[in-house]
């Protein structure tokens, strides 16, 4: 039986951005995790261990938002090998020519790609 585990939106608190005014500050990155996999008893995967393995993301700089999520992706496929992850970042407002809402990079791999 497969089973599949959403954490939507967990909120990261880092520099983000190439340019270096957007490294003045930390800012609120949102972070989607999703797991799929193998269901074996009641318990497959726990979010709150995620959201623990997660934490030391906090306060990081990053340059890309497809860095971050590539890092994220492989701390989760290390620490929950088994199932398959597809891991999205988001950039709220990026400092574009035309007013953006967000821009968002989705990244996936796990035991089965």
């Amino acid at each position: 039986m497969k089973g599949r585990l959403d954490l939507k939106n967990i909120i990261l608190r880092l520099k983000l951005g190439s340019e270096s005014h957007e490294k003045i500050s930390s800012r609120d990155v949102p972070v989607t995790a999703v797991w799929t996999g193998e269901v074996a008893g009641n318990l497959s995967i726990d979010y709150s261990d995620v959201c623990d393995a997660l934490a030391g993301f906090e306060e990081r700089e990053y340059d890309y938002i497809e860095e971050l999520a590539l890092d994220i992706l492989n701390l989760l496929r290390k620490e929950f090998p088994d199932g398959f992850w597809r891991v999205t970042v988001t950039k709220p407002f990026p400092p574009v020519s035309l007013k953006l809402e967000s821009a968002s990079y989705t990244i996936e791999g796990g035991e089965n790609g």
